[in-house]
């Protein structure tokens, strides 16, 4: 449970930070195509970087 700086918890805002952390549907899903072409060929891919907004997505290996 997320909790403010005054040590009360506060779902409403923990919802919102777990909500932008998480990753986009679309992204996971090409994430999963590119990875399965890419390991065919014996590399992997790590980032994946969304030219509109430019946010950066990486994976652990």
């Amino acid at each position: 449970m997320y909790k403010n700086q005054e040590g009360y918890r506060d779902p409403t805002a923990g919802k919102a930070i777990q909500d932008a952390s998480r990753i986009p549907h679309h992204v996971k899903e090409a994430h999963k195509a590119l990875k399965d072409i890419a390991s065919l060929l014996g590399f992997e891919i790590l980032v994946l970087r969304d030219r509109k907004t430019g946010r950066v997505y990486r994976w652990k290996q």
